[in-house]
């Protein structure tokens, strides 16, 4: 398949053209092609290195065709050493190919009329008969004839590979071309990044990625490219062309790139990169390369607005989208706008109910894959992400940097109608609801409406009775692991939250908010009946039941009935004589918190109510109305 008349072909008018320099190189020539022969089972990359071919020739006797070995030969024309070295030199990257090839067989062997010489295919033939016997008339194809004609056998196509790097290739030119990479004396090198290549041209098209030049352009669209073949293969958009067809299935390309990666992502599932710190592993080298900056965390890619780093351009085109606010990818059954093609592909399975993705532990499913990978972290336990203030940890990156918002104050959404900042978006939008009186969730066996879907979840746990969070110190269960945290500072004592007003303490901010209003006077639920005021909506839905008359919760031993559930409760203390509640002054002992802050009292003096007809002073609340009844007359009727 390859010989050294093959070579010799390559450039066969150099030697007639110097026919007297051929007859005092000969030696020269004889010698390299036994010092070839003799290597041609062993090669390695030491036998293609040019070094090794400098070598000092005899002298060179005068030639009416050539300039005369003393004058200066002209920078165009290469001196005839210099060729002689290139041919010898690309002789040996055949022979370092003949170790991937051994064992192949010539299917036709063509032998020339003129002078004897054979060839393995008829092209090569027909290119020697026009550059060597150019005095003969008849050059052409019958002039041809086939000496040796052996059977044709089916063969698969030829892979050369590169015994040096992990190069593949189906093309013998291909595998050459890239032979050469590693024998060549001088490489072009770009200074602005490792990029390296043989070929001076190869640079000059890479710095167009530098500089940003990009010549070739669609007249279709704005598409804009380096190289005129890259432009002729986006036209094939245009034109819907797709001469690239799967043989196992319908799909058809554009490029042959794609197909092969076709073929390997999708039917033989082949990932020939792989990366060698983690299992990550890919099609293509390019993804890998990327993929590399992973670890070494190079983000090469900036914006020049804010502070934000990437690794892919792309990325950081689709980031420059936010700024710009432009989505060009919308929904068409809701008003969904999104700037990835990807993106809204995701949210199309919102609407169809596809969840491909599905959990082998429990029964969650999701769209997405990545979210599956996210949920898989619940189950392990796993928490990559922790925060260098306090002791909190989370599954994503993007809950971490939600999370540090908390510790720096930062609140950048706000709402336009009331005083309302949160941290995050999708925060901001429940808010709005509010305003909107939106709530899009509702209980399918009771009333209850909400803005979240996460609340009716909560809630249908009601009607289940499922508590799925217990207290390991009392009988406590709950529904939400935040009630559960909440309660669990009942038993260390702890209340972060302070009146800097008087001395409450508490465990909840929603508890201190409403504290604060008491100080304030601030009570902005009133009924619509009566002229009860008051400082939760809590409060005055309690308040209500007491005009419809209805007591939903009810003892189990006597006939008593009442509105909330903490009343029944403090009630059944009396059926079971339990009094958790004592004064550390004297033995008084008490069912509730109330009666003993009532208690209290009675050791300070404190008497908060007083009458604004008489003087009359006293302690608790239902004193005072009873006092006021003799002055309505009440108690005379």
């Amino acid at each position: 398949m390859f010989s050294l008349d093959f070579v010799k072909v390559e450039e066969e008018n150099f030697e007639i053209e110097n026919s007297t320099f051929k007859e005092n190189w000969n030696h020269e020539i004889e010698t390299s092609e036994k010092k070839i022969k003799s290597n041609s089972t062993d090669c390695n990359i030491n036998d293609v290195r040019e070094e090794n071919l400098d070598f000092e020739g005899p002298t060179i006797k005068s030639n009416p065709k050539m300039k005369k070995h003393n004058q200066p030969i002209n920078k165009k024309e290469k001196h005839p050493a210099k060729i002689m070295k290139k041919k010898i030199l690309k002789q040996k990257s055949v022979n370092l190919l003949k170790k991937k090839t051994s064992g192949t067989s010539t299917k036709y062997i063509f032998e020339c009329d003129g002078c004897s010489k054979k060839f393995s295919t008829k092209d090569i033939l027909a290119k020697h008969i026009s550059y060597s016997h150019k005095t003969q008339k008849n050059s052409d194809t019958t002039a041809v004839r086939t000496q040796v004609e052996l059977t044709p056998v089916p063969q698969q196509t030829e892979k050369f590979n590169c015994d040096i790097c992990e190069f593949k290739t189906s093309q013998k030119r291909c595998i050459l071309s890239h032979l050469k990479a590693h024998v060549a004396k001088q490489m072009y090198c770009c200074n602005n990044c490792e990029y390296k290549c043989i070929r001076k041209r190869d640079l000059q098209k890479h710095m167009k990625i530098h500089t940003g030049e990009k010549p070739f352009s669609c007249n279709i669209c704005e598409y804009r490219c380096i190289t005129k073949s890259n432009l002729q293969t986006h036209m094939k958009i245009h034109t819907g062309e797709k001469p690239f067809s799967c043989k196992i299935c319908e799909h058809r390309c554009v490029t042959k790139s794609r197909l092969q990666i076709h073929i390997m992502k999708i039917h033989s599932g082949e990932k020939p990169f792989s990366c060698n710190i983690c299992e990550y592993s890919c099609i293509r080298k390019s993804a890998l390369q990327i993929h590399m900056k992973i670890h070494t965390g190079e983000k090469p890619f900036s914006c020049n607005i804010c502070e934000y780093r990437c690794i892919r351009k792309n990325s950081l085109q689709e980031h420059m989208k936010i700024h710009s606010g432009e989505k060009p990818f919308s929904c068409n059954i809701c008003e969904h706008r999104f700037i990835r093609k990807c993106d809204l592909q995701t949210h199309m399975k919102i609407h169809t109910v596809e969840k491909p993705f599905s959990c082998n532990i429990c029964e969650y499913r999701c769209i997405r894959k990545n979210s599956l990978q996210e949920h898989m972290k619940i189950h392990s336990g796993e928490k990559p992400f922790s925060c260098n203030i306090c002791e909190h940890r989370f599954i994503r990156k993007c809950d971490l940097q939600t999370h540090m918002k908390i510790h720096t104050g930062e609140k950048p959404f706000s709402c336009n109608i009331c005083e309302y900042r949160c941290i995050r978006k999708n925060s901001l939008q429940e808010h709005m609801k509010i305003h909107s009186g939106e709530k899009p969730f509702s209980c399918n066996i009771c009333e209850y409406r909400c803005i979240k879907k996460s609340r009716l979840q909560e809630h249908m746990k009601i009607h289940t009775g499922e508590k799925p969070f217990a207290c390991n110190i009392c009988e406590y269960r709950c529904i939400r692991k935040t009630d559960l945290q909440t309660h669990m500072k009942i038993h260390t004592g702890e209340k972060p939250f302070s009146c800097n007003i008087c001395e409450y303490r508490c465990i909840t901010k929603s508890n201190y908010q409403k504290h604060m209003k008491i100080h304030t006077g601030e009570k902005p639920f009133s009924c619509n009946i009566c002229e009860y005021r008051c400082i939760t909506k809590s409060h005055l839905q309690t308040h209500m039941k007491i005009h419809t008359g209805q007591k939903p919760f009810s003892c189990n031993i006597c006939e008593y009935r009442c509105i909330t559930k903490s009343h029944l409760q403090t009630h059944m203390k009396i059926h079971t004589g339990e009094k958790p509640f004592s004064c550390y002054i004297c033995e008084y002992r008490c069912i509730s918190k109330v009666s003993l802050q009532t208690h209290m009292k009675v050791h300070t003096g404190e008497k908060p109510f007083s009458c604004n007809i008489c003087e009359f002073i006293c302690r608790t609340k239902s004193n005072l109305q009873k006092h006021m009844k003799i002055h309505t007359g009440k108690y005379l009727n």
